[in-house]
């Protein structure tokens, strides 16, 4: 399991890393920030942030030569379903019920929901 989360921005940084599906240039995720989410990043900032990305082992950073390169080291479906997890923990006490009844307006057929609980081995409230 994943120790530190990353911040919005962090978030986003990683969107783009993750979106290239190979290693990236600074330059290129400075083009790909501006193109995906209209952040107009200065490199310095950039760099910033990187270092704490890095920090937290989500990417490794590799110089050659004038140019920086990024590799992710953690793979994104892994970090959406650890991140979709801690919500449904912390929101929901842990029911995935729970969490499709708030996306279905808070109401479930008592049917449906007795099917969802099977599915997800859940016990009844």
């Amino acid at each position: 399991m994943i120790d530190r989360d990353l911040t919005n921005r962090e978030k986003l940084i990683m969107k783009c890393v993750w979106a290239e599906n190979q290693e990236i240039s600074i330059q290129d995720l400075q083009d790909k920030l501006k193109e995906m989410f209209d952040w107009d990043a200065k490199r310095s900032t950039v760099r910033t942030f990187l270092t704490s990305i890095e920090g937290k082992g989500f990417v490794k950073i590799e110089r050659r030569g004038r140019f920086s390169y990024l590799k992710p080291l953690v793979d994104e479906k892994k970090y959406k379903r650890e991140q979709v997890q801690k919500m449904i923990d912390f929101w929901y006490g842990g029911s995935k019920v729970a969490l499709i009844k708030t996306l279905n307006g808070g109401k479930l057929p008592k049917e449906k929901e007795e099917y969802l609980r099977k599915v997800f081995n859940e016990p009844e409230e």
